[in-house]
């Protein structure tokens, strides 16, 4: 399970930005999930709930999935191919290029007050 070590690294940024405020504790991370980036969702916020400590150990992860986006460099037809992940061009047949849903990044950390 690859994604002990992604919420560890996810842990490991916002446990930065606290640090840079003097360890102010961090109360959310958002991140942005493509269906195809090899990710589940699950199993990240179970094993970010399992990881969390110390200036994070209250923090809630929140996940933002983010669905195929493909468009044919050919026709220029957008498509979502859904479940199916068919990269081929409903139009005219030819391969079509993924613009979203390959991502995994944090979004954003929200942290409280500064720590006393």
């Amino acid at each position: 399970m690859h994604e002990a070590g992604i919420a560890a690294e996810i842990l490991e940024i916002a446990q930065a930005q606290s640090a840079l405020l003097g360890g102010a504790r961090v109360a959310e991370v958002t991140v942005r999930v493509g269906d195809m980036s090899g990710v589940a969702p699950e199993a990240l916020e179970f094993a970010f709930e399992a990881l969390r400590e110390g200036e994070a150990s209250g923090a809630v992860l929140v996940i933002k999935r983010i669905a195929v986006l493909a468009r044919c460099e050919t026709c220029g037809t957008d498509s979502r191919p859904g479940a199916d992940l068919v990269l081929w061009c409903a139009v005219c047949g030819k391969p079509l290029k993924v613009l979203e849903g390959e991502e995994l990044m944090v979004e954003s950390i929200e942290l409280e007050g500064d720590a006393e």
